[in-house]
């Protein structure tokens, strides 16, 4: 995930005291570990969870890819995370999608379809109206 987004998932685990097993960074990436098979099921998981629109943003690395070049360790953490794979990902795209939405209210670029209606629509997580 993106250094910044990823700076908030580890702050927030911190914060509830769970454990984030190794954190690493690779160029301006933040890496977390996962469990084996993790990387197959998150373009699926994005979908399920209403964060399809952050596919490609949130990636995953096979435990069978090659070692990235540049991969440094922040997090020497001996424990795996904890965190099960639908609530880590939740929490990983939350930051994904705030961190996008302050860089566009930054730099005055309109993102028209942020939270709108019809965005949600399309998702299929349409708010529910107050009158119904």
């Amino acid at each position: 995930m993106p250094f910044a987004a990823g700076v908030r998932v580890v702050a927030r685990m911190d914060r509830l005291a769970r454990p984030t097993g190794p954190v690493l960074l690779v160029r301006d990436r933040l890496l977390l570990t996962v469990p084996a098979g993790a990387a197959e099921q998150l373009s699926g998981l994005l979908c399920w969870l209403g964060w399809a629109h952050l596919d490609g943003v949130l990636t995953a690395v096979p435990a069978e890819a090659p070692r990235p070049v540049g991969l440094r360790l922040l997090r020497a953490d001996a424990s795996p995370c904890g965190e099960p794979l639908a609530r880590l990902v939740d929490t990983c795209a939350d930051a994904c999608a705030r961190v996008q939405l302050e860089r566009h209210r930054r730099t005055g670029v309109a993102q028209p379809w942020a939270f709108s209606y019809a965005s949600r629509t399309l998702l299929g997580t349409r708010p529910r109206s107050l009158t119904s």
